[in-house]
């Protein structure tokens, strides 16, 4: 009889700190079509203003949530992005203030890379605008803003990470890896997209939850082949109005 091995995560204490920053998406899609119903209906009883409501359920608004989930995943660069878009459309300031916003969001996005770079050097990859690298690391945070690159990793423990595409997309070329138990992904696509290329054998597990969007897997082969690889990789998150796949091929 074939025994699976369906050892739990290792004892690692990066394994645990990444773990824990993989926050359910589905939690926080549900949230927000709660929220817009309790508006909605708070505004036909009266108890809202019609104008207040309609700036809560705005699409600035949603940019400002979205941002806020990100800063939940500690993605703080695409959490400035997004909520910094939001607030100026949302927000009428004084022209003054309007003139200097955007070059304080540049610098505010400037520091968010350079902190988070600062911070762990050697732990992982963390994306910029474009461009293709190659690299030995063990986690992975990526992020494309406008521009897109290919990322190949290479890793005997690798432990998953973080992707996220505003407005660009992403290729992460896993086939020269080797996934660790408990190896999860959390992808967050908001008007982009992102290609996660393995190796055939892998068992992918797909959680990602879409909003005129999608994710799938498209590897051809039977799953019934991958199922005692033990090469196993989840992959959560959410798309909205953006996509991804998992494919073998590049």
């Amino acid at each position: 009889m074939i025994k699976y091995d369906e050892s739990p995560e290792p004892n690692d204490s990066s394994s645990v700190r990444q773990k824990n920053k993989n926050y359910d998406s589905r939690t926080f899609v549900g949230i927000i079509f709660v929220f817009i119903g309790a508006v909605l209906i708070a505004r036909n009883f009266g108890w809202l203003d019609y104008d207040f409501a309609r700036d809560l359920i705005s699409w600035q608004m949603l940019l400002i949530v979205i941002g806020l989930f990100q800063l939940a995943r500690r993605a703080y660069t695409p959490a400035i992005v997004l909520i910094g878009i939001g607030l100026f459309f949302l927000i009428d300031f004084p022209d003054n203030f309007r003139e200097n916003f955007w070059p304080i969001l540049i610098i505010l996005v400037g520091v968010s890379f350079i902190l988070q770079w600062r911070r762990t050097p050697h732990q992982k990859h963390r994306g910029t605008f474009g461009g293709d690298f190659n690299s030995s690391i063990d986690y992975i945070d990526e992020t494309a803003i406008f521009g897109g690159r290919t990322v190949s990793v290479v890793s005997e423990n690798f432990q998953g990470g973080k992707v996220t595409a505003i407005f660009g997309g992403s290729n992460i070329n896993l086939r020269y890896a080797k996934p660790v138990p408990g190896c999860t992904i959390d992808v967050a696509n908001i008007f982009g997209g992102t290609k996660i290329i393995v190796p055939e054998d892998w068992n992918v597990k797909v959680e990602v939850v879409s909003i005129f969007g999608g994710f799938e897997d498209k590897r051809g082969s039977s799953v019934i082949s991958r199922t005692g690889s033990g090469k196993i990789v989840v992959i959560k998150g959410t798309c909205i109005f953006g996509g991804g796949e998992v494919n073998s091929m590049p």
